[in-house]
Formats: structure tokens, sequence, C-alpha cells
């Protein structure tokens, strides 16, 4: 068979540098027929043999008829485009055959840069000649160079023809036939290799790469012996030491080849940069997609966007490419592109095979859980940037109402008239609202007194009782708001204080907290602050204090700057110095912060919020493991109350379990606050939040959701907070059905909680549930959301089964 019987060129393939980098003296264009075999080496490339030991997921990336190139990665999957002979660099184009005047002498044979089937011909026309002649002994060795080259080449060309048909048994018949004329046996046997593995056959894959390891040196002269020799160090296990010979070729004609094998190595080894810079060395278009997926597992989600983008230029249906899209713009939360993606991909059928083309795996985010991060980071996290928690201070230091007590005595003096002049309905209606106002007035107490005990559960209860009473009465929604706030249900807090301030307008304090949040709960609030703004100037407020505070607070919510809180004086307010933290925090001003935390000291001494946030603006934006050990002995050296931490608020938990997370200090304080859970018959609620949020922090999911899990069922704790901090313990211990679960009904009750929708999309993308992944995608999309909780890999142990 002659050698242009398969064309295996790709003439367009190179680049133009990598063609004037061809051999073009006589010496190289002569170096024999063994070039010829070169021109048929793309189907080693495309066809790269199993790996030896437990290596099975490098030979899945680069092994033939893989249609993406797939790792393992830990933000996104990074694909090289492969499947077809396009894909896969091919060699270079064979020197032009040199055309003969005169039959060839025997001798020349072997110094022939190449041979077409005219040759051939003439060269069997001149052995016939010698025989006749009487020359019969070289005659017969023209013939056999003759049948030497011949049945090489034959049978190289139908083992590559059977490979590409997956007809591996004739391969390996085909690659033995070359193997035993001898010719460029290293070449073949490593195409025998892997064959052998595709039959699952690995003793012979072994037979084979020692072959064409032993022959190697015979093609030391040819310009794909570097490439050929990182194959044979790549099946050897040699991954390391195969990049030497790719990044050190010793022939430019391979560069391309070179550049995308050896930064396949370096995914291998994890080292993304240099895999990076070389596959950009001599990229194509098809490259773009690989590029973008390498971007993408550094974290660049914009460069991968923008590389992506250039690839559907050219490629605009590749499915790879889109759903590589989708899971890029939900990195970056652009979550509109992101449902526009999988519209695109179910408008004919919501079951689209290519929508799993990558299939996720669910995660909480790592950084959230990493301490050195959190000791580095702390002021750059989203529990404390962008204003939270100046909002979470605020409503930890908000103020009480209770109705006034003149009023009550009033109106049952009113009835008492009313009676005297035996205007029976009229008294009755007074005296029966007299006594409302007094049994409003003493669960009002009585909840107070709970609530500076730190009780807010208890508080709670007595609260919604004067509602019974009294559903329609302003200060009872506002006080509702307050408690609901603390406890950190920012949608029932919405609703109680957007209540009051309805029902009293002039209730500025109110509709401010609303705006508050309002905007935890991604609301829309203008028209309330524009409502506030407006009438602002026609209230008659108690006194100048108040209303210098209440325009400060309209002006901190509308980022307006505040020229000073001089109008605070020597107050003995705590909301006044709550306001001016928030304001120093918004504006990254430490000694203000100080300043008004050392205010809420001098009223509160032992007040935890007070003490820890001082100390951390004292600290501000230095790493935090330099004064771990001062943090760590705050709560005992200055005998806080920690009565705040199990029973109260949830800012003075969330800030205790956090700074003992910095401080690393977790597992120490958890033997202390289980041994005060068990001393404690009534209203350990508080504890184990405290406990599960510990074991969340530190790692211990399952035993976090276990806390959790009673909490809801057993306590009946089951508000929208806990739900959801149970669905991320579930989470995070594997539970993804207990996740869902609980996510379920953390959304049905906390209507705008985007955490949970975007987890529920992401888990119901993973359960290839496309259809209710967009749904709750496009409910997060009108919004600047981005998640702090979770996040996902691309799962690929599948995948790579199927390859194995």
């Amino acid at each position: 068979m002659a050698a242009q019987e398969v064309d295996l060129n790709d003439p367009n393939a190179l680049s133009q540098e990598e063609q004037e980098a061809q051999p073009s003296t006589p010496e190289e264009q002569q170096a024999g027929f063994k070039q010829k075999i070169a021109t048929f080496l793309a189907p080693l490339v495309q066809k790269v043999p199993a790996l030896k030991d437990n290596k099975k997921a490098l030979f899945a990336v680069i092994g033939g008829g893989v249609s993406v190139f797939l790792l393992i990665i830990s933000l996104i999957i990074f694909a090289f485009s492969g499947g077809n002979d396009e894909d896969m660099p091919p060699p270079p184009p064979p020197p032009k055959p040199t055309k003969i005047s005169q039959p060839p002498q025997v001798k020349e044979l072997s110094k022939k840069g190449s041979i077409d089937e005219s040759e051939l011909g003439q060269m069997i026309k001149k052995a016939n000649i010698l025989y006749e002649q009487g020359d019969k002994l070289e005659a017969l060795d023209l013939f056999e160079h003759i049948a030497i080259f011949s049945q090489s080449l034959a049978g190289y060309n139908l083992g590559v023809i059977k490979l590409k048909e997956k007809e591996y048994e004739q391969a390996l018949q085909s690659f033995d036939m070359a193997i035993a004329a001898g010719e460029d046996v290293a070449v073949s046997a490593i195409n025998a290799a892997y064959a052998a593995h595709k039959l699952g056959k690995q003793n012979l894959v072994d037979y084979y790469v020692g072959i064409s390891s032993s022959h190697l040196f015979e093609a030391n002269k040819q310009p794909f012996y570097s490439f050929l020799y990182s194959l044979i160090d790549i099946y050897k296990g040699f991954y390391f030491e195969s990049l030497s010979s790719l990044l050190n070729p010793n022939s430019q004609a391979y560069q391309t080849h070179n550049n995308k094998l050896a930064a396949r190595i370096f995914v291998l080894f994890n080292d993304d940069y240099n895999a990076l810079a070389t596959l950009k060395k001599t990229p194509t278009k098809k490259d773009n997609l690989a590029i973008a997926q390498l971007h993408a597992r550094v974290g660049e989600y914009k460069k991968a966007r923008q590389y992506v983008y250039e690839y559907l230029n050219t490629f605009a249906k590749d499915p790879h490419a889109l759903m590589s899209l989708q899971l890029i713009e939900l990195k970056l939360g652009n979550f509109k592109e992101s449902v526009s993606i999988l519209n695109r991909m179910m408008r004919q059928d919501e079951k689209n095979p290519d929508l799993s083309l990558y299939p996720i795996h669910v995660k909480l985010k790592e950084e959230l859980f990493d301490i050195h991060q959190a000791q580095e980071n702390f002021w750059n996290r989203k529990f404390e940037h962008e204003q939270i928690l100046g909002y979470k201070i605020l409503y930890y230091y908000a103020p009480f109402r209770i109705f006034d007590a003149k009023q009550s005595l009033e109106t049952i003096q009113e009835g008492g008239i009313h009676l005297k002049i035996n205007n029976i309905e009229l008294a009755k209606s007074a005296l029966g609202e007299g006594s409302g106002i007094a049994k409003v007035n003493q669960n009002i107490t009585l909840a107070l007194r709970e609530a500076n005990s730190n009780n807010i559960r208890k508080a709670q209860e007595y609260m919604l009782k004067a509602l019974n009473i009294y559903p329609n009465h302003a200060i009872l929604h506002y006080n509702m708001g307050v408690l609901y706030a603390q406890a950190g249900n920012y949608d029932d807090a919405y609703t109680h204080f957007l209540r009051a301030y309805h029902l009293d307008s002039n209730d500025v304090l109110s509709g401010l907290f609303a705006v508050i949040s309002g905007r935890l709960t991604y609301r829309n609030v203008d028209r309330i602050l524009s409502s506030i703004s407006s009438d602002f100037a026609d209230i008659s407020f108690e006194s100048s204090e108040q209303k210098a505070f209440l325009l400060c607070f309209l002006r901190y919510l509308n980022n307006v700057p505040i020229e000073d809180f001089v109008w605070i004086g020597n107050t003995k307010k705590p909301i006044y110095y709550a306001l001016k933290s928030a304001y120093g925090i918004a504006k990254q001003d430490p000694q203000m912060t100080m300043e008004s935390f050392k205010k809420i000291q001098d009223i509160y001494p032992k007040d935890v919020v007070a003490n820890v946030m001082y100390e951390l603006a004292r600290f501000y934006k230095r790493d935090l493991k330099e004064v771990a050990l001062e943090l760590n002995e705050l709560y005992y050296k200055k005998d806080l109350d920690m009565s705040s931490i199990y029973f109260g608020a949830s800012l003075a938990r969330e800030l205790y379990i956090y700074t003992s997370f910095i401080t690393g200090t977790l597992l120490s304080i958890e033997p202390e606050l289980e041994k005060k859970l068990l001393s404690i018959n009534d209203n350990n609620a508080g504890i184990l939040q405290v406990l599960g949020l510990l074991n969340i922090y530190s790692g211990h999911f399952e035993k976090a959701f276990v806390y959790y899990n009673t909490l809801i069922d057993d306590i009946k704790e089951d508000d929208p907070q806990t739900r959801f901090l149970g669905a991320v313990a579930a989470l995070g211990a594997g539970r993804h059905e207990n996740a869902v679960a609980l996510l379920q009904i953390s959304k049905i009750e906390s209507a705008t909680n985007l955490e949970s929708k975007f987890a529920l999309g992401l888990l119901y993308q993973e359960a290839k549930n496309f259809k209710a992944a967009r749904d709750h995608y496009e409910q997060v999309s009108s919004s600047d959301f981005l998640s702090e909780y979770f996040d996902f890999d691309i799962d690929t142990s599948q995948m790579l089964k199927e390859y194995n």
C-alpha cells in the first residue's frame, strides 16, 4: 500500500511559523523513508495509550476518542476539545516526493527523501531488469527492501484505519505486521499499546510500551522523536519527566503538539498557570474553550467568560461551551445570563442530554470555614461589609417601647364618669379599653423584663399575646419588629416595622427600621425612604435631640455624609452611639467606631457586643492571627455577660462563635457549652443554637445537623433562620435531600431568602432537574445577590468512569 492511499495530513493545521520551520536543506529533505511514517503520527497523538497503576484519569484526558479533555477541578471543568481528527495536533506535511528521471541504484534507496507510487513502480521494474540480466543478488536485495517498506507502511496504515474504526483487535494485528517488518517499530508499538489498552489487556500494554522504548533510539533523528519520547514517559508513569522533552523538543515541527500535551501534564500537577501559559503559546480557535476553562479553574471567571465568547463566535452551538458558560455565569452571580442559556438549551427538550455534560456537586464555600482567610479578611466578609454589620448593631441596641400609663389611667377614669351618668355602653367600652391597655402594658412589661434578661424567645411570646389583644397598635408592631430583627428573622421584622409605620406615619424610627430589614431581604424600599423624607419637616418631635438622631439615621440610610455627632452630648441612650458606630464602619473610620463602643461600654460594662466590637475596631484591618490571644482572653478577662450569647439576640452569638473561630478556640469552648446545656432544664434553645453554629464553623456538620434537627423537631424552634442553618449543616454533612427539604420550607416561610433559593437552584441542577433549577435562578436574578454560603464543583467522577 503506497503512502498516498491514506492521507492523514492537514496542511492548514500548522501555523505559518511551524511550516517555515520544516526541513529545507538537502540533508533534511533526504531523511529516508522514515519521514513517510512521520506523516501518520496524528493517530498517535489522538490515541495516547493507557497509563499504569492508578493514573487512569490522565489517560482519560489524553486518550483517543475523548470528546472533551476532563479533569477534576475545584471550581469549573477544564476541557481540551477533541474528538475528531481536526481537534488533535496533526503531523507536519511530508516533503514533496522527489521525481526521478532514471531508475535509482540500490545503494541510493536508503538516502531517498521519500518514495511515491511512481518511484516504487520504477524500483520494481529495475529489480526485474537486474534479475533478468543475471544480477540476482542485487535484484533480490532491492526486492527485499521494497517488500520491507511496503509491509511496514501497509501494516501501519491499516492499523491507523482500524484504530479510527475502533476495531482494536484488527488494529493490533496490523501493527504487529508493521513491527515485524522491523521499520519504525517505536511508532507502531506505541499505537499498538493504545489498542491493547482499549481491549483491557494491560499485560500487552506493558509489552508494546517496552518494544517502543527499546526501539526509540532508532527514531532519534526524526522530528517527532522528542514527542514520542514524552509519550513513552507518560505510559511508564513518568509524568513530570515527560515535561523535559515536551518543553525542549528536538524539532519545532511538533511545537503545537508539545504545548498541548505539556499543558495537560501541568494540569495533572495542579500547575494551572503554567498550563495556561503553555497552551497560549500556539493557540488555535478551538483552544479558546480550554483556555477559558483554565481561567475558570484559577477563579478568573471574567477572563474565562471572555474566552468562551470568543470560542462561541466560531462554534456557536457547541454544547460544551454553552454549559461551561452557564456555570461561569453562576460563579459570577449573573443569574439572568445563566437562565438564558438554560432556556436556550431546553427550548426544544427539557431533558436535553447536553444539559448534563458537566454535572455539578453542591458544596459549602470553603473560604467561609478557612480560619486563615478569616483571620486575614475579617472586615471583607459579607457578614461585615455592605453595612450589614452596622444594620445588625442598630437592631441590637434598638430601644423597646411601652404604652403610656397615663393614657391607661385616663381611659379607666373616663369609663367611671360614663358609668356615673348611666351611660352603660360608653362606660363598658371605656373600661374595656382601659382594661385592655392595662393587660397589654402588663404583657409588654413582662416581655421587656425577659428581653432585658436576654431571653428574646420568651419576650416574643408575651409580645404576641399583647398583639392578640391589640392587633392594630403601632407600638406593639414596633416591639415585635425589634424582637424578630434581633433573632435574625428579617422578613417578619419588615412586616411588623412597616405595619407600625403605616399605623403611625409620625413613627419615623419604625419606618427607618423597615428600610433596613427591607434591604436585608432584597426588597425595594425607595418608596418608604421617599415618604419619610417628604414628611420629615412636618413631624413634631419630642426633642431636638430626637430630631437630630432621626435625621442622621435618615442620612446614613441615604448614604449622605453626616457633618458630626455633637448632638449626642452625654446621653445614656445606646442607640445613638450604635448609629455613630454603624456610620464609622460604613466609612471605614475605626476611631469613630471605637469611640462609639467605648461609650456603650460605659453604659453596659459587661455587654458582649460592645466589648468585642471595641476590640475588633482597635485591630481594624490587621491580621487577626496576630491578636488572636488577646481576643481569646476577652470573654474571661472582662467577665462578660454570657446570657446574651446563650439566650439573646443572634448578633452576640454570631460574634462569640466567630471570634472563637478566628482565635482557634472553638473546640475548647464546646465542652463548657455542653455542660451548660445539661445544667439547664428550660430555655436551652439558645445554647443549642450556639452549639449548632459552633459545629458548622468547626466543620463537624453531622453533629451540627443533629443540634438543628433537635431545635426544629423537638423544641419547635422552626423559624426560617434556624431551618436555613440546619440546611447548611445538612449540606456540609452530605445530606442533600435533608438540605432540600429544609430549604424548601425556609424559602416558603421567608419569601425573600435568596440564599435558600440559590441553594435550591444548585441542588436541583445537581439532581439534573434543570427546569426547577432555572426557576430558582430566575427568582434571584433581579437582585445583586451573591451567595455567602454555597458553591459547587464539577463532578467528573462518573465521566471519568466512562473512560476507564
